[in-house]
């Protein structure tokens, strides 16, 4: 992060307090250090880069550029990503149960055009072998789940790194 800010500006009364509000509702217990209030703008500044990162590194995967593309496939993605990571069956109808804001119908066109770009493969489950033939399960390619761990650990990186040039 070569573009510290070294001073800050003064913030009027009103922003003041507008940061105080956004910090006291933020979920600063779950990071894995403490952060002192005045590195707050540094931290959000951090994250906002790596999300610029994070769009740039999604050019050249078309998987998860394809996962990406809607809160309704990500959500998909996610549903069948678990599954296999827990090694369980996953299907249409069981992604439908899991997510009930949308129809059969979504969840079946969501998969099937993942299928068709080889984002999702149907595969036997990794662990639970199912005796119905009807049961088609799904699982991520391995592309796919190389580029989103990928992504992940970009995040952890970025985050470890603000620890480094921050905080300690």
């Amino acid at each position: 992060m070569n573009n510290r800010i070294t001073k800050r500006p003064d913030l009027s009364t009103e922003d003041k307090k507008r940061q105080k509000n956004i910090i006291s509702k933020l979920n600063l217990k779950k990071l894995p250090f403490n952060i002192p209030a005045d590195k707050m703008c540094d931290l959000n500044l951090e994250m906002a880069r790596h999300s610029g990162v994070v769009l740039k590194y999604e050019e050249d995967k078309s998987g998860i550029k394809w996962v990406f593309s809607s809160i309704k496939k990500y959500k998909v993605f996610l549903v069948i990503f678990e599954a296999n990571e827990l090694g369980t069956e996953i299907y249409k109808e069981k992604i439908s149960s899991k997510l009930p804001e949308y129809s059969y119908k979504t969840i079946a066109q969501i998969v099937d055009e993942g299928v068709s770009k080889n984002i999702f493969l149907k595969l036997k489950a990794r662990v639970n072998e199912s005796k119905d033939l009807k049961i088609r399960n799904v699982r991520p390619s391995e592309d796919v789940i190389i580029e989103f761990v990928n992504w992940k650990i970009e995040l952890l990186s970025s985050m470890m790194k603000f620890k480094k040039d921050f905080i300690n």
